[in-house]
């Protein structure tokens, strides 16, 4: 108790940023690992990594890039990925220098630095995969990444002559696509399974009523009118479309309303399938069977959410692809924030992977964990919803 009265009257707020204007400086400042020192208060800036990211020029983005590459000269690596991975997902910046040191140090993750990688690198990557089984999961992740015309046909290829490694892994080497976010489809072509648009959810209140159904392209967090057939706890409309709005009209579906229900209890331990229509209505599928695993639900309390209002400014896809970059990450369209491996269920009536939509961040929704991830066959009007946490 005494220790803690001296910290309490001893504590001095302390103020890095003071007179720093140079956005790259604020950043490092960030960026820069310190020591927990009880009798200092930091005072955070005003904005967020995320926001500075987004708000950096060109010559800025360049001075990051050249800092980063100094760091990993130094030996910091950690500092430097997260810079890197920054300038990758926030600003959707080209890393190649950047990229070239990370890989000239034997590093091959996280793998969605690779995204905008040149042909050099490619070509690298793709000759290692024949002898370096040490790296195999991490090079070809980075090639999934990469994503191109000549790394599609590879991918086809293997499809079709699986090489000798391929006995190694643990799933074909085709498989590895859908870590960043397609596949090849039953031509070997790629297709997408997201959509490159996204807007993000922020929070716009505190309280279990949600926004105006109507005023809104898409509302969160409703109460639905069902309940779980598993546990009886009432569903809950994560994503609530009017597919009429502008907004989301990229999704290219008729009809007025595409509601999008989970059991917030039975979802944490499986995948649930709902039908839907266009029109709001969505029942419990009768493919549904009951996790190996489901605990009984204990007396739920009564779910109550901060107020979630859908930003009408378009994000970059991959805005908030990787989790540990910490930026909340409610949203829809996009590239998945997943927490775990991908996850891309298989529609359980056309066995077509089903494409996603949005997600839903339980810390940025009510400060608990985990991501609920809402998927979409549009061909069957299927919906699924998946749930990942660390």
């Amino acid at each position: 108790m005494e220790e803690k009265a001296f910290i309490e009257q001893n504590r001095k707020d302390v103020d890095l940023y003071a007179g720093v204007n140079d956005p790259v400086e604020i950043l490092k400042i960030m960026h820069k690992p310190r020591k927990y020192n009880p009798l200092e208060h930091e005072i955070p800036y005003h904005k967020t990594a995320q926001e500075m990211y987004h708000q950096l020029t060109e010559s800025e983005r360049e001075r990051l890039e050249t800092y980063a590459v100094v760091l990993m000269e130094e030996d910091d690596f950690d500092q430097a990925e997260t810079i890197l991975l920054s300038l990758a997902c926030f600003s959707s910046a080209r890393i190649e220098r950047g990229l070239e040191a990370f890989y000239r140090n034997g590093k091959y993750y996280p793998s969605i630095l690779f995204k905008e990688a040149g042909q050099d690198i490619r070509d690298k990557l793709i000759h290692q995969l024949g002898y370096d089984s040490a790296n195999r999961n991490h090079l070809l992740l980075a090639l999934a990444w990469i994503g191109d015309e000549v790394v599609v046909r590879q991918f086809q290829t293997w499809r079709r002559h699986p090489p000798g490694w391929a006995a190694e892994l643990n799933v074909p080497p085709e498989t590895y696509a859908h870590e960043a976010g397609w596949e090849l489809d039953n031509e070997g072509r790629k297709r997408l399974l997201f959509y490159p648009e996204s807007y993000h959810f922020k929070v716009s209140g505190e309280g279990k009523d949600g926004l105006n159904r109507a005023a809104s392209a898409v509302a969160a967090l409703q109460a639905g009118e069902h309940s779980c057939p598993w546990c009886d706890s009432k569903l809950t409309v994560l994503f609530d479309y009017n597919l009429q709005n502008p907004l989301v009209q990229f999704m290219k579906l008729p009809g007025q309303w595409l509601r999008i229900a989970a059991c917030m209890h039975c979802n944490c331990y499986g995948t649930v399938f709902m039908n839907a229509d266009l029109d709001g209505r969505y029942s419990w599928s009768e493919y549904n069977a009951v996790p190996d695993f489901l605990p009984e639900n204990e007396a739920m309390e009564e779910l109550s959410w901060r107020t979630m209002q859908l930003s009408e400014r378009q994000m970059g896809a991959y805005d908030n692809a990787y989790w540990m970059l910490e930026a909340p990450a409610s949203k829809i369209g996009g590239h998945p924030t997943w927490i775990q491996d991908a996850e891309y269920p298989v529609c359980p009536c056309c066995s077509v992977t089903m494409k996603f939509i949005a997600q839903m961040d339980m810390e940025q929704a009510e400060e608990s964990e985990g991501i609920y991830y809402a998927f979409l066959c549009e061909a069957c009007l299927k919906v699924a919803v998946n749930y990942q946490q660390t």
